[in-house]
């Protein structure tokens, strides 16, 4: 059975085979051609302007200034517009969004994230292999996916959350070794652990990766330090730096190994870790963000994800709404309120104090050399808006203190890196995939220009704005539906 996608895809595909067949019916269709486009390439930071650059399959095939234009060719007009890679989103739960008909394909293609890393998923991973399979061969429009299956946690999980859900519950070391093999031969891009595997049993699952060439991430609920020192490739959700630093780590460590948020309110589980946080360990923090640099290891950050107690975006911007259905609308009014509850009861999670510390922990990472992944913790759970959640992200690198040249490199240079296929992704060069993003203006002047997108190229596939305006009214009208 082929993987279930949104009905809007399904409807989008149709429209995509229609049109663009349909205006280059008389040309070679399998040859794009960009004329007079300035050159984002993130080799370097400085725009190229007057560049040709040509789209042969999926691939670029050539580009350079003054190259002759065969006459049997599409060509986009790129004067006054900004050619740079299609951007990633590296911490996603996309997988169980697809399972569950949420549209994010369509909200990531339509803004400009061409690729994707799913951090855990229950989907089988045939089912899985299949839809990268239909994605890579362009049968399905979507971001190129990498994916990891389930993650791998320790035994007796009880909670609900997506830090133990969908897991790979192991006993010891030899049986999350063992799984390793499982979803190596499943053909996963890269091993995920779990926020409770026990630090003892990771050497053996970096062993067993090794040995398959697949990198491994880390949900690090026991220390950024330690995990690096494991050999753990890049750890993810960033909030946990300052808790996993502090002069109470221990306590923290204690607390989520004996998994005492079971029977505690949200309320009592942040009021817990502000007393963490409250304690910091200055020594210790620099000794950490020391170690990840000299291992490279590197940490996807989640701050749009942290929502609507740091992020204005979804209050300001209402026309994210209309891709929410009504039960997600009925949340995020429920979400509000809380907010204004936060805030009068001073409420670590909706201060100034607590956002500052977030952006200087970027900042810190950033300047000690540790790479950055951009990421979001996007789940169709949520309140999520994904595709523009990645621009939000992006925002807040720069607003850190990063310039918009090395923010970028956050959601192309470094995460091809680290999912190892820099030779195929990243950067615009020739040979390299065509995953590109067509820009009304230049990011490396204003982070926010990446929100201003003219066209996506998708796997050598043009979409124009007309067809993702397309893509976006289908969100719409399915959320407005349901």
């Amino acid at each position: 059975m082929r993987p279930q996608i949104c009905k809007p895809l399904a409807k989008f595909i149709l429209l995509l085979l229609v049109s663009s067949l349909g205006a280059t019916a008389q040309k070679n269709s399998s040859t794009i051609v960009f004329r007079n486009v300035t050159l984002i390439d993130m080799k370097n930071d400085y725009p190229k302007p007057n560049m040709t650059v040509f789209v042969s399959g999926n691939r670029i095939s050539k580009m350079g200034r003054n190259i002759k234009i065969p006459k049997d060719v599409e060509v986009i007009d790129g004067t006054g517009k900004f050619l740079m890679p299609g951007l990633w989103d590296s911490y996603t739960y996309t997988l169980e969004a697809v399972k569950n008909n949420a549209p994010f394909f369509e909200m990531m293609i339509a803004h400009g994230v061409t690729g994707v890393r799913d951090a855990a998923t229950s989907m089988e991973l045939a089912e899985a292999e299949r839809l990268q399979n239909d994605i890579n061969a362009g049968r399905v429009i979507a971001p190129r996916l990498f994916y990891s299956g389930r993650y791998i946690n320790g035994a007796n999980l009880t909670e609900t959350s997506l830090r133990t859900r969908p897991s790979f519950q192991a006993r010891d070391a030899n049986e999350a070794a063992a799984y390793v093999e499982t979803l190596a031969h499943g053909g996963v891009d890269y091993i995920n652990t779990g926020f409770y595997l026990p630090p003892e049993f990771l050497p053996a699952v970096v062993a067993a990766a090794k040995k398959y060439k697949l990198p491994v991430l880390s949900y690090a609920g026991y220390g950024y330090a330690k995990a690096s020192d494991y050999g753990v490739n890049c750890i993810e959700h960033f909030a946990d730096l300052s808790r996993s630093t502090s002069a109470r780590r221990e306590e923290y460590f204690a607390f989520n190994r004996d998994r005492r948020s079971v029977n505690m309110s949200v309320d009592e589980i942040y009021a817990f870790i502000k007393t963490v946080i409250d304690a910091p360990d200055k020594t210790f923090y620099e000794a950490t963000l020391k170690t990840l640099a000299r291992n490279k290891t590197c940490v996807t950050t989640n701050f749009s994800e942290f929502g609507l107690t740091r992020n204005p975006f979804d209050l300001t911007d209402l026309s994210r709404r209309r891709f929410k259905t009504k039960e997600q609308l009925e949340r995020l009014e429920a979400a509000i309120v809380d907010k204004e509850r936060q805030t009068r009861n001073n409420d670590m999670r909706a201060s100034d104090a607590d956002t500052i510390r977030h952006l200087q922990n970027i900042s810190n990472l950033h300047k000690a050399g540790v790479p950055l992944l951009a990421g979001t913790q996007s789940t169709h759970r949520g309140l999520a808006s994904p595709g523009i959640w990645l621009h939000d992200e992006l925002y807040y690198f720069v607003k850190a203190g990063l310039s918009p040249f090395e923010a970028l490199k956050t959601a192309t240079v470094n995460p091809a890196r680290f999912m190892r296929r820099e030779k195929d992704l990243g950067t615009i060069e020739k040979g390299k995939l065509a995953d590109l993003v067509l820009l009304d203006a230049n990011p490396l002047l204003d982070i926010s220009n990446t929100r201003k997108i003219n066209a996506v190229v998708a796997n050598g596939r043009y979409l124009s704005r007309e067809l993702l305006d397309k893509m976006l009214n289908d969100v719409a009208a399915l959320a407005k539906e349901k």
